[in-house]
């Protein structure tokens, strides 16, 4: 759900943001990180609840429906299917999701007038319809294709509920493509079990070690920003580094920090991972050029064996 390249982006966030403010204490930077990349479990957890809140509404459904004393022939006729969605019935019983639910108290950011907007739009739909209407009953595939359509059509594509999700998580806009991403993997490959994450039982372990991670970048990279500076300027030829964009320097600073302070990281994955980055988030030229200035200080740190890796960092 959260990967380490998701991490690197946030630390570079958070290191402009930090370079841009004028007497600013590192130690509140960095406990904006931590909180950063924390929200992302968050997120996860309440997209999640969101499906299942959703699919759950056709029991109250259902009982409004039994009350009345004159039945219209679709009330008569109305199918909760839903509630026996194996995935729903994975989302409702699973006791570790019911536990991460409890710890981060994500029941508490449940909107219930939004639920029921989302339940109409969605049991309105002509997917939902043929869903219920198509005969077979615990078809994993057509389980799975349904929740897919009411995570990717009803709930992403309603502007009530993703100004819901800005206004509760701040950090959305640059998270939401992992954290989808990941409840995607949680309906492909929830077969026997629910998979709520990929590394069943290892999730607070796998924030913490992403956690450590991003704070250390962070602070190696601000840290030794003037040291970085006078390696990387004999590499820029005839650019003054005042001249180039902000966010080159800052990835060609963090690369370098992994480069000596990381020794777990091979010095490939650092390279491609950043380039990958200033595609996304700095000019059409930034790439080629932060590959040039990376691979030049690649081989002056092997030539001065500063460049020290060890284990899978050798790789």
């Amino acid at each position: 759900m959260i990967t380490r390249r998701s991490v690197r982006i946030k630390a570079m966030q958070y290191v402009y943001a930090y370079e841009t403010s004028p007497q600013a204490p590192t130690a509140s930077f960095e406990n904006l990180l931590e909180k950063s990349i924390l929200s992302v479990k968050d997120q996860y957890l309440y997209l999640l609840l969101n499906l299942r809140e959703v699919c759950n509404f056709v029991e109250k459904d259902a009982r409004i429906k039994a009350a009345k004393h004159l039945k219209s022939e679709a009330d008569k006729k109305f199918s909760t299917k839903l509630l026996s969605n194996i995935l729903v019935q994975y989302l409702n019983n699973d006791a570790e999701f019911r536990q991460e639910l409890n710890n981060a108290n994500i029941h508490s950011l449940l909107e219930e007038d939004l639920v029921r907007s989302l339940y109409k739009k969605f049991t309105e739909s002509e997917e939902y319809k043929a869903y219920v209407n198509n005969g077979s009953e615990f078809n994993m595939e057509e389980d799975q294709k349904i929740i897919t359509f009411l995570l990717d059509y009803v709930l992403l594509e309603d502007e009530s509920f993703t100004t819901s999700l800005e206004e509760h998580f701040t950090n959305w806009q640059d998270d939401a493509e992992f954290v989808v991403e990941a409840v995607h993997e949680v309906i492909l490959k929830s077969k026997n079990s629910l998979k709520i994450h990929l590394e069943k039982g290892k999730l607070k372990e796998k924030f913490n070690e992403l956690k450590h991670f991003g704070i250390d970048l962070f602070r190696e990279t601000v840290q030794h920003k003037k040291e970085h500076q006078q390696l990387i300027e004999p590499k820029l030829k005839n650019w003054e580094t005042d001249r180039l964009a902000v966010v080159d320097v800052i990835l060609i600073r963090m690369a370098l920090a992994e480069f000596m302070y990381f020794p777990s990281i091979p010095v490939k994955v650092t390279i491609n991972e950043y380039l990958d980055i200033a595609k996304e988030y700095s000019t059409p030229k930034s790439k080629d050029f932060i590959n040039g200035v990376l691979d030049a200080l690649m081989k002056e740190l092997k030539e001065k064996n500063l460049l020290e890796k060890t284990g899978r960092g050798l790789l």
